[in-house]
């Protein structure tokens, strides 16, 4: 039996803060679960070098990343071998499949977050994603190395299938299967005097009615849609728009001024977990109208803190994650997401689509996501 598990995590600077996340959930997890944990990840050395310039940044990265940290995991793997330490290994992201060339496979699992990226650069062109020459390149050395791992779990059914499509060593015995993302237990609602002492600083909140995105300005994320949902509502709804992450790009700057609803949008740059669980605690609904997604954490998570949730009628965010919790649109419609958005003014059917909310987050239990992964790396 394995009693320690590394963890090797994503480098810093490439800012995966959802990475982070979920390397630290896992890591929590794995002491729960009795077992020792330690996370290594990529140091920034070279980088440091790049004296802030573009042009030198990305490849003096990808030097701490490619050719310094695989001598380390080298030594890593050698020491614990001579030592007949038990030990797993846990690469976080799959981005950094990678590094499975210099662990061992029959000790080494890899979680598959989402494969859009690996297919925009196979040319696949519903993934809402772009790749340059070289992130082709990159993709393509990812994909043959996730394709070469031995134990693999991706975080839905639909990645895990999305998956199995591309994989270009399917003649190689694999224990492949998909272990839903666990649901942090912090994730419930807050009361009436948490949210206005977490938010107190945003004073365009007071007293007024929100809806909630929580996510990226990535395109696939179609915050675009949001901005003319909140267009579509202006007659019928008198509430603010929070865009809660990243800052808006320059485009949808322009068609917020366009569309004249800049008095109707918030913007809440990178947010603290408190201050979005205390949007998800107050907000009318939480809208995800994405295109493409590996999972949807913010789903689950607007649910268990009571918010009603609409997205998109894809997978896997119909059905996989949202469940019978949650409305459904079509993510080229802004009037469809108003809509339904409109429907949430009858209170008992609100009600109703909350309750549910709370059921379905408890199928992505903390507990039972870690147990699978355990059992993965024992098996």
């Amino acid at each position: 039996m394995i009693t320690k598990v590394i963890l090797i995590g994503n480098y810093k600077p490439d800012k995966q803060f959802s990475m982070q996340i979920f390397e630290a959930l896992m890591a929590e997890g794995y002491k729960k679960s009795k077992l020792q944990v330690s996370v290594i990840r990529p140091s920034e050395i070279f980088r440091k070098l790049a004296f802030n310039k573009p042009s030198l940044i990305k490849w003096l990265a990808y030097i701490d990343k490619f050719l310094l940290f695989p001598v380390e995991l080298i030594g890593l793997r050698s020491i614990n071998f001579i030592l007949s330490r038990k030990v797993s290994y846990h690469i976080c992201d799959h981005s950094n499949a990678f590094y499975l060339y210099f662990l061992p496979k029959s000790k080494t699992i890899i979680t598959c977050h989402d494969v859009l990226a690996i297919r925009a650069g196979l040319g696949f062109t519903d993934t809402y994603c772009t790749a340059t020459k070289s992130g082709e390149v990159l993709q393509k050395i990812i994909l043959r190395a996730l394709s070469g791992a031995n134990k693999l779990a991706a975080v839905s059914k639909f990645t895990l299938n999305q998956l199995i499509a591309i994989d270009n060593k399917p003649y190689i015995s694999k224990n492949w299967t998909y272990i839903h993302n666990a649901l942090s237990e912090k994730f419930m609602p807050y009361q009436e005097d948490q949210i206005l002492d977490v938010l107190n600083k945003f004073q365009q909140l007071k007293d007024k009615a929100i809806i909630l995105h929580v996510g990226s300005d990535l395109e696939r994320k179609n915050r675009k849609l949001l901005i003319h949902m909140i267009y579509e509502l202006q007659n019928n709804w008198n509430g603010i728009l929070v865009l809660a992450g990243e800052n808006l790009n320059t485009e949808l700057q322009e068609l917020i001024k366009k569309l004249n609803v800049s008095d109707h949008i918030l913007q809440i740059h990178n947010p603290t977990d408190k201050e979005i669980i205390a949007l998800y605690s107050m907000c009318d609904a939480m809208i995800f109208p994405s295109y493409s997604e590996g999972f949807g954490w913010p789903i689950i998570e607007a649910q268990a803190c009571g918010a009603p949730v609409i997205t998109s009628n894809k997978a896997p965010m119909m059905n996989e994650v949202g469940g019978n919790a949650a409305l459904y649109a079509d993510p080229d419609d802004a009037k469809s997401f108003a809509d339904q958005f409109l429907k949430f003014s009858d209170k008992e059917f609100r009600n109703e689509i909350i309750r549910l909310g709370y059921e379905n987050a408890k199928r992505f239990d903390f507990d039972s996501t870690v147990r699978k992964y355990v059992e993965l790396i024992n098996n």
